[in-house]
């Protein structure tokens, strides 16, 4: 499993988060997505089986690929 990390603001998540979900309809990847609420921010984990999916996505959204 390859897990990106991906960091925004509390407003701005939900709009990133429609951005992702046509990103990976398009692309036909079906990860898993963990999210968590903190004070300032929204953390979520997309977990892919393919690495070249997660390194795609990361690049597309600013993420880092934690493994």
């Amino acid at each position: 499993m390859h897990i990106v990390e991906l960091q925004y603001s509390k407003d701005a998540a939900a709009k990133v988060v429609a951005t992702m979900r046509r990103w990976l309809d398009n692309g036909k990847a079906q990860p898993t997505i963990r999210y968590a609420l903190m004070s300032t921010a929204t953390v979520l984990h997309v977990d892919f089986e393919l690495e070249a999916e997660a390194y795609a996505f990361a690049q597309a959204f600013g993420g880092t690929v934690l493994r």
